[in-house]
């Protein structure tokens, strides 16, 4: 990455799955969309990382385009001064509207196509994305029965080996269901309803878990017409501590789906230091002996017998 922070950049595909930046401006971009191109285009204020096809480019850039992306996605990651990007594929002839708007393009028709492709439009590809997403549901969802499962008496040995049919070498496990981790669509949808949620009074969030990933805070710093400015972002923590961690002055809240009949994350808040040092405080004077003063008490004076 430049040593300027930079909002906009463009990446030329070479054949051999190297890439060149090139020096555009936003205003000068529809000239430099060929047919016959792969572009990479990064707008790194929108978090998108659009990857642009020409009609006619050839099979081998379209194919490494995506794998050149997920680098650059990664740079920017480890950049301090760049967030996340979502990479997003657009297609002559079908651009995302998304795409037609950032840049106030208008869509290129593709008269001529390369013969020995296939092209998938957009729609189809959300509809192959959904059937996928359904075929994965329902295979979560099926059972397998095995009656012999059933009988509870001592006689009954379970045997590693197949029964019945000689290609089922293994007996599959009874009724139990196939769990599936949380995409980052689905991720990214959890994060948004949780971080809407108030934390309680003298609390803050710490880490969220999520599936089997743990997230914390990342603060993103951006130089902007000579002020920083600070981004908190929620990312993956990958080094995480080994064996057991307990948690003494935290709080959890649970996050359940009652239709999936699901646990859907963990929200992990933690006391505010000020309030720590408060109530420590608090209890140390309740812990202190409390000293009781006695109320002096007037002198009766005595009587002699000589006044009698």
């Amino acid at each position: 990455m430049s040593k300027v922070y930079e909002e906009f950049m463009v990446y030329d595909l070479e054949n051999t799955g190297e890439r060149k930046k090139l020096d555009v401006k936003q205003d000068d971009l529809q000239s430099y969309l060929d047919s016959e191109q792969v572009l990479i285009i990064v707008r790194e204020d929108l978090r998108r990382i659009f990857i642009w096809k020409g009609s006619k480019s050839p099979v081998r850039k379209r194919f490494i385009s995506s794998k050149v992306a997920q680098q650059i996605q990664k740079e920017l990651i480890t950049d301090a001064r760049y967030h996340r990007c979502k990479i997003v594929s657009i297609d002559q002839g079908d651009e995302l509207q998304e795409f037609l708007n950032a840049f106030k393009l208008e869509s290129m028709e593709a008269t001529e196509r390369l013969p020995d492709m296939h092209y998938i439009r957009n729609i189809e590809r959300d509809r192959m994305k959904e059937a996928q997403k359904l075929a994965r549901e329902k295979s979560t969802e099926s059972e397998y029965y095995s009656p012999i499962l059933e009988d509870t008496t001592d006689d009954v040995v379970i045997s590693s080996i197949g029964i019945g049919d000689p290609r089922q070498r293994l007996l599959k496990p009874s009724r139990v269901k196939k769990t599936i981790g949380l995409s980052e669509e689905e991720a990214e949808k959890i994060k948004e309803k949780i971080l809407k949620e108030e934390v309680p009074t003298n609390y803050e969030r710490q880490n969220l878990i999520l599936g089997h990933t743990l997230y914390g805070t990342v603060s993103k710093v951006t130089e902007v017409l000579g002020k920083n400015m600070v981004d908190i972002v929620w990312e993956k923590v990958n080094k995480l501590p080994e064996g057991i961690v307990e948690l003494d002055d935290n709080k959890l809240r649970v996050y359940i789906d009652h239709n999936k009949g699901i646990v859907e994350a963990v929200e992990v808040l933690k006391r505010k230091r000020g309030e720590q040092s408060n109530s420590s405080d608090k209890n140390e004077e309740d812990q202190k002996p409390k000293v009781i003063l006695r109320r002096e008490l007037p002198k009766i004076p005595s009587i002699k017998p000589n006044d009698e």
